[in-house]
């Protein structure tokens, strides 16, 4: 049989809230009232949130009824526009994809894609030089297998892409780049140039 938890604050906080709540509990308790309050977690944020449900419940019990509190007071977010699967832009799919992930996070998944599109130009690369009448065979083969991401190359992109300024190039901001919206003026500038 579980026991009900400890009530929570629902207002501002004159003396310590009491009772035991088990630590497993805290740590459901906090997940739930961060993630019912619009707060997107990350492994860190999901290991402290451990950490402190160690602590004793006084002290859980007053940090969940500022998150609750806190998200009660705020106006609602409006409602996030996904780009469509199949029209949005480059620059949507950039603008969305920063959103929702973390600066590091998004630029592990650049290098992925960028890796994968190197490493098929370098095999491109080595199957051209053994073409029957192909020069410098041993030289073009070594220099794919440098780029080669897969060969001991460099992670490419080496730095966070971004859709903020024309077209795509290194994020000036990184690593504290805040997206701006896409007006109609950057959609139309990115559609006609073909990024």
């Amino acid at each position: 049989m579980t026991a009900s938890p400890p009530s929570v604050p629902t207002g501002p906080v004159d003396t310590e809230p009491t009772g035991f709540y088990a630590r497993d509990a805290q740590a459901a308790v906090l997940r739930e009232t961060l993630t019912a309050s619009g707060v997107d977690l990350g492994a860190y944020d999901l290991g402290l949130i451990d950490w402190l449900a160690g602590w004793e419940w006084g002290t859980v019990a007053v940090i969940i009824a500022w998150v609750a509190r806190a998200a009660q007071s705020r106006e609602p977010a409006p409602a996030v526009a996904l780009p469509g699967r199949f029209d949005a832009t480059p620059a949507e799919v950039d603008q969305h994809l920063r959103r929702i992930l973390a600066e590091d996070v998004y630029l592990r998944f650049q290098q992925t894609i960028g890796g994968l599109v190197v490493a098929e130009a370098a095999k491109d690369v080595r199957m051209e030089v053994v073409a029957p009448g192909a020069p410098d065979t041993k030289e073009w083969r070594e220099v794919a297998d440098y780029i080669d991401p897969g060969k001991g190359g460099n992670p490419y992109p080496s730095h966070l892409q971004c859709s903020q300024r024309t077209g795509f190039g290194p994020c000036p901001g990184a690593p504290d780049c805040t997206p701006r919206e896409t007006t109609k003026d950057d959609r139309a500038r990115l559609t006609e140039g073909g990024a």
